[in-house]
């Protein structure tokens, strides 16, 4: 899909970063809404995903930060067709985790050539190479990850991070997997 096509199909033009995936709170959407609340007022956040327990307490502080107009949830499964628009119409992702042991949402903002803004757990620490192909932030520090938001829109970074997004290659990550498997198998 068009990038532009997406940007309007995701609501108004302008800077929009995505939260995808399973919402949990180990994954820090709290802390996401707090740096956007402090973060450059004109960013916009599309979170998409299955909520656990409910979106209730994501829309109250939504509306006690004043977020409103600036967030768009699409709480549920996000059918595999819907995808492709939901990054093409992000400047990057976030992934403010609070803890992680690794996720794939960094290779799939790879694949469609954005960059990522994590917080600095687990594999994510190595999978976004801070200054390069992404942003690092503190775990659970939403001045932090605030900070990182505002350095993404300074003038210049985020092309050039764009520029440095190196989609993964899926052959050799699933040759890597097949590997393992079999030599845990003892069939090699």
């Amino acid at each position: 899909m068009d990038p532009h096509a997406a940007r309007h199909r995701y609501g108004p033009p302008g800077r929009r970063l995505l939260f995808f995936g399973l919402v949990r709170p180990y994954k820090g959407l709290d802390v996401l809404l707090r740096a956007l609340a402090a973060g450059p007022p004109d960013v916009r956040l599309t979170v998409a995903g299955e909520f656990w327990g409910g979106v209730g307490d994501t829309r109250r502080m939504i509306d006690e930060l004043g977020l409103a107009g600036r967030v768009d949830l699409r709480p549920g499964y996000v059918p595999a067709a819907d995808v492709p628009a939901l990054f093409a119409a992000a400047d990057a992702v976030v992934l403010p985790y609070r803890s992680a042991t690794a996720t794939q949402n960094v290779d799939l903002a790879h694949r469609y050539g954005l960059p990522v803004v994590a917080t600095a757990v687990g594999m994510l620490a190595q999978a976004v190479r801070d200054g390069v192909d992404g942003l690092l932030a503190t775990p659970g520090d939403p001045m932090s990850l605030a900070a990182a938001l505002h350095r993404l829109y300074e003038p210049g970074m985020l092309d050039a991070l764009r520029a440095q997004v190196v989609p993964p290659d899926v052959d050799a990550a699933w040759d890597r997997y097949l590997t393992v498997l079999c030599d845990a198998l003892g069939r090699r």
